[in-house]
């Protein structure tokens, strides 16, 4: 991205060689593009294991997430 100001700059310059000039803007346009796809290209990540509710739990795993039972106060505003 700091690449293009100063292309725009170097196509000011040389705006009386109009073929140099307009390369430099040419150039210019995809820029930001360009870093765009280098700053994400990555490795993909590892494949992470997902716990699902239940699975590979035991009973007494799951003793504190239980609802409550009973009746509950409501509440109207």
């Amino acid at each position: 991205m700091s690449a293009r100001i100063p292309c725009l700059i170097l196509a000011g310059v040389f705006y009386q060689t109009w073929w140099v000039a307009l390369a430099f803007v040419v150039l210019s346009v995809p820029l930001p593009w360009m870093a765009v796809l280098i700053a994400n290209d990555r490795a993909p990540r590892k494949a992470e294991h997902v716990h699902k509710l239940g699975q590979g739990l035991e009973q007494g795993d799951l003793r504190g997430r239980e609802l409550e039972s009973g009746d509950h106060p409501i509440v109207e505003g």
